[in-house]
């Protein structure tokens, strides 16, 4: 199951963050995970086959609301996500998927196929190490303070 050790104390998750304007887009999202509670999220990994510790992000957090979102909106999104972290208004764990979870628009994502693809290119140099493409499940969850 999925656990952030939170409460909910009414509207947004129930603390001051400052002054800070929020943009329309910025509530839409938070509006979106106060009726939802935990939303998906994602983050597209390299590895390697052949080094045990090589591991590098290449793309986080990674949000879509269907499988056809493009690089551009991905970016943006996860730019606003970063934010609202950053202010304090939610958390990105990709210690925790969602339980039950498909995350299947992730995993037939246009942008992770092109990802894999990349990745399989890769793999024909000489001595090329991030051979592995990895979707790195996780999920975003409203910050509470007491």
């Amino acid at each position: 199951m999925h656990e952030h050790e939170h409460e909910h104390h009414g509207r947004c998750c129930g603390h001051h963050h400052g002054h800070r304007e929020l943009s329309e887009a910025h509530i839409a999202f938070l509006e979106e995970l106060e009726e939802h509670h935990f939303l998906p999220v994602v983050r597209f990994m390299v590895e390697s086959s052949r080094e045990r510790d090589f591991s590098v992000e290449a793309l986080a957090p990674v949000y879509l609301r269907h499988k056809g979102e493009t690089m551009e909106w991905v970016r943006e999104t996860g730019e606003m996500l970063r934010d609202l972290e950053m202010a304090g208004y939610l958390t990105i764990d990709y210690g925790y998927a969602l339980e039950n979870y498909p995350y299947t628009e992730y995993r037939e994502s246009e942008l992770y196929a092109y990802f894999c693809r990349t990745i399989e290119e890769g793999r024909e140099r000489p001595g090329f190490l991030g051979d592995t493409p990895v979707l790195e499940l996780g999920s975003i969850a409203p910050s509470y303070e007491d």
